[in-house]
């Protein structure tokens, strides 16, 4: 009797929350327990479905019995997703198909869940898809150290399952076989794909890949508008172009987000991979001001261009701002300031001698130094080295017979100049005009050839 009050009390909520806006919707019950000891769960978040990604469309508080509920307004059929904070990890998948009228339970443990209810729908046959995802599940998550010595001699014989239970998929519901077979096709390969974006310790040669991830590149690749109403549906397109540029060629490339929108056809699959791009891509300022005119005619739902407005005013927050002043010593102990660079072009290069990807830079921003010596430019190495290390830090520069401007900041990753820009990882780069104004907080680094056609543009070589 009281776990039955308890229900109603959270039913009689969720009634309050979503209130009776439309005379139409009908609603799915979720009832659940958490049985999960070693962990204390206060709160499970049901997920929706928007434009190909997962969104939180309730939550509901845990009791301390493990006991949670959902009432949710259903228009119309879907997936949704329960999350108790397992979802990104890709430990458990628990994806239910809601209609309206669906009433179920749910005795979840750690690795599975018990399905029961007054009407469970078609989620007895949703559950068996899950299971198939959980075994792919466990070659794409961080820190599972699995290679592919474990992967590929497993992958066969996964594919098959998946088929042979796609084939399985033969309700009196044409609309929920289709959505569910894609799930399945799409589950397996973006997940095959995630496989290959993980930290791996052992690497096979790139000729010796999977048959089938051959089967499935083809020209128009994305053309089901169905995609958009799967969690994953952006990340498959994501993760398949990543595969494609990085993993299939001989040498790896940049994704050329220009040429991957020709091999999806539907304009609302444009749309939300386009907008997930962007938002993912990290580009500089300069990289994007380049592609934005090829990729902003593709960006043609309401989300997309409020996305859009919002993410170039971050991009641009800074732009024109003063540089920060700051003084600091180079090798000698002589202090140089920000300020001493008034009238120059400033290109800063924040770095530290145990840092191997700025290390990697050194022969670039030489290179760059030597090449626009006597230019109205200047060229900064700034180390975020501890102070401890101060006489390894000289050490260095000396050996390595570092060019420009050598100074070390007093305070590492707690100095006035990584706390300014926001500085948490390395190498970063900063960019600043003549009157010590921000170009870029985040500028291109030298090893790309774009710098320089900057560089080339502001001092008009």
């Amino acid at each position: 009797m009281k776990k039955y009050t308890i229900y109603l009390l959270l039913i009689a909520i969720f009634i309050g929350q979503f209130g009776f806006a439309s005379g139409n919707s009908e609603y799915a019950m979720i009832t659940g327990k958490l049985s999960i000891i070693e962990n204390k769960i206060k709160e499970v978040n049901i997920l929706n479905v928007v434009e190909g990604q997962a969104a939180i469309a309730a939550t509901a508080k845990v009791n301390a019995s493990g006991e949670f509920g959902f009432m949710l307004p259903i228009t119309t059929a879907g997936f949704y997703y329960v999350d108790y904070g397992q979802f990104k990890g890709r430990n458990q998948l628990i994806r239910l198909y809601l209609e309206p009228k669906t009433d179920l339970n749910l005795d979840i443990n750690k690795d599975n869940y018990v399905l029961s209810g007054k009407n469970v729908g078609q989620n007895a046959l949703v559950q068996k898809a899950n299971e198939i995802y959980n075994e792919f599940a466990v070659f794409a998550r961080l820190g599972g150290n699995v290679t592919y010595v474990d992967f590929y001699p497993w992958l066969d014989g996964g594919l098959a399952k998946a088929d042979a239970f796609s084939k399985t998929i033969k309700t009196k519901d044409a609309t929920f076989n289709k959505l569910l077979k894609l799930a399945v096709a799409t589950d397996v390969e973006e997940l095959t794909y995630t496989f290959f974006r993980m930290p791996r310790t052992a690497f096979p040669d790139k000729k010796d890949t999977p048959a089938v991830i051959k089967t499935w590149q083809t020209d128009k690749k994305f053309t089901d508008p169905d995609l958009l109403k799967l969690a994953n549906g952006v990340s498959l397109m994501s993760n398949y172009f990543f595969y494609i540029y990085v993993n299939g060629a001989e040498t790896p490339k940049r994704i050329d987000y220009a040429e991957t929108i020709t091999h999806i056809t539907d304009p609302g699959l444009k749309d939300a991979y386009v907008r997930d791009a962007i938002a993912t891509s990290r580009m500089k300022i300069e990289e994007y001001e380049k592609i934005a005119p090829l990729l902003k005619p593709y960006l043609i739902s309401e989300n997309s261009k409020t996305f859009i407005l919002e993410y170039e005013k971050v991009l641009h927050k800074n732009v024109g701002q003063k540089g920060l002043e700051f003084t600091y010593n180079d090798i000698e102990g002589k202090p140089v300031s920000f300020s001493d660079f008034k009238g120059k072009y400033v290109y800063i290069d924040l770095w530290a001698t145990w840092c191997g990807p700025c290390k990697a830079e050194i022969p670039h921003m030489k290179k760059i130094e030597e090449d626009y010596h006597g230019k109205n430019i200047v060229f900064v190495s700034l180390s975020l080295d501890k102070l401890k290390d101060n006489q390894k830090w000289k050490d260095f520069v000396k050996k390595e017979q570092l060019k420009g401007i050598q100074i070390m900041a007093d305070k590492d990753f707690e100095s006035d100049v990584a706390k300014n820009y926001d500085v948490n990882a390395i190498p970063r780069f900063l960019l600043f005009d003549p009157k010590g104004n921000i170009i870029n907080s985040d500028a291109l680094r030298p090893s790309n050839p774009e710098l320089r056609e900057q560089l080339d543009k502001l001092l008009k070589v």
